[in-house]
């Protein structure tokens, strides 16, 4: 993969088969195990991926995501780091639900332009775009499946840790963007985005605690009662416009990225369910005569972007069953169980300086060989899924920002003139900040014993 002769597609479940012959496991359980259940062992997390792809391609459809960008870009104002600021910042609205190569490519084509016209260095612009398209990841629901089906972590708990470390990536950019525009002027704004990130902590470490017991049951009930009148309200406002064959796009529509997050942070939502919600928002508001149609064409294509991920995840399930079995745990163990640390000190400082292995789907990416690993170091070592989920979240921002091998850090440079390896030059000592920002965060939650 590093010599890219392999795609990872190709590499996981090649690898899975080599390590269980190698590792001796019986041909019938190698078909039946590894292959058979492996294969649909994420399966929550694929579903969960394509409801994803089919509402970010319906707001692809109707225009919603370019005319979030262009209402922000004109009524921002023209101060480079204030515009910068905000259009990171709607970009990672967008990719809370937005995902795929089709989606950076539409996006950038629009947010790009807009801070190359104030200003701003191609590199610079560049590496705030991967800034925002990262921050968005972390509130990406389909994500966050893979997380819960791969550790067993609850999603309360991924809440708990993404928001505050939001945060502290949030602060990084700002760092970013004063010491990329060098100028004195800058240095109010920067201290007030960081009094604002700490009045912000502040206020959620005495008000916010998803993994808090509450009424989830009575919360879901009364909301999703809630959501029916709404439903029924949009049903309404759809029959108008389909009498008036009304096609302006509403201005409510621009919160339709925000749906499928609210309803799951503040109203106790499953996933899938919330993105079904945000799907019959979104269709309902901006229907049109051929809104069945476009819905249907959505479905498809949608689901079609995403297959590489699908498969992708097919071959991270088949590793997991490989390295989970006795035959290869009972070996590999040891060695584990000698080189990972379990303490919050050594846990800060070693994963800290191995942040790089994360790059080229390396062994501390979850999304290459350290799919299967992560799974062993959860099962013969003392650290938590939520000290293994925090590392993860933490060491993937130099995966997902730096890594010259990702499609969209490809597209990126070469729409703008340049090279990957800038862009990771650019960008990797602030990524490398919030990957020690993430850890210390995971220790303070005690996640890791002292």
């Amino acid at each position: 993969m590093y010599m890219r002769r392999l795609s990872a597609l190709l590499a996981l479940p090649m690898m899975a088969v080599a390590i269980a012959v190698i590792g001796g496991i019986p041909g019938n359980e190698i078909l039946s195990e590894v292959v058979g259940k492996g294969a649909v062992k994420l399966h929550g997390a694929y579903t969960t991926t394509m409801f994803g792809a089919i509402l970010a391609e319906l707001m692809n459809r109707h225009g919603i995501a370019r005319a979030l960008v262009r209402w922000v870009a004109e009524f921002a104002g023209d101060n480079p780091y204030l515009l910068s600021v905000v259009l990171t910042l709607v970009t990672a609205l967008l990719f809370s639900t937005l995902g795929g190569l089709g989606a950076v490519i539409m996006v950038g084509t629009i947010v790009l332009p807009v801070m190359l016209s104030i200003g701003i260095g191609n590199v610079t612009a560049g590496s705030l775009y991967l800034f925002g398209i990262s921050l968005g990841g972390m509130f990406n629901l389909a994500n966050w499946q893979l997380y819960i089906d791969v550790l067993g972590v609850g999603q309360e708990q991924i809440i708990a840790f993404v928001v505050p470390f939001a945060l502290l990536i949030g602060l990084a950019v700002l760092l970013f963007l004063l010491v990329e525009l060098r100028s004195a002027r800058n240095l109010k704004y920067f201290a007030a985005g960081v009094t604002a990130a700490a009045a912000a902590g502040w206020f959620l470490s005495n008000n916010f605690n998803p993994t808090a017991s509450l009424d989830k049951t009575g919360l879901m009930a009364s909301s999703f009662n809630a959501s029916v009148w709404v439903l029924g309200a949009l049903c309404v406002y759809a029959l108008i416009r389909h009498k008036r064959k009304s096609r302006s796009l509403p201005g409510a529509a621009m919160l339709t990225p925000l749906v499928p997050l609210l309803l799951v942070l503040f109203c106790g939502w499953d996933i899938l369910p919330a993105f079904m919600a945000a799907i019959a928002y979104g269709v309902l508001l901006t229907w049109q005569s051929d809104s069945i149609n476009q819905l249907t064409r959505a479905i498809i294509e949608g689901i079609a972007t995403v297959i590489p991920a699908v498969f992708l995840m097919i071959g991270i399930g088949m590793l997991i069953a490989s390295v989970s079995s006795s035959q290869i745990s009972g070996v590999i163990a040891p060695l584990i169980t000698g080189a990972i640390p379990t303490h919050a000190f050594m846990y800060v400082l070693v994963f800290s300086l191995m942040a790089p292995l994360a790059l080229y789907r390396g062994p501390l990416s979850l999304w290459g060989m350290g799919s299967g690993l992560v799974k062993m170091i959860q099962n013969t070592t003392a650290l938590s899924g939520q000290a293994i989920m925090g590392m993860l979240m933490s060491v993937g921002q130099v995966q997902g920002i730096c890594d010259p091998t990702n499609t969209h850090n490809i597209w990126i440079a070469t729409y703008l003139g340049t090279d990957t390896h800038s862009l990771l030059k650019r960008t990797i000592p602030y990524a490398w900040l919030a990957v020690v920002g993430g850890l210390v965060l995971a220790c303070a939650f005690g996640y890791v014993p002292l």
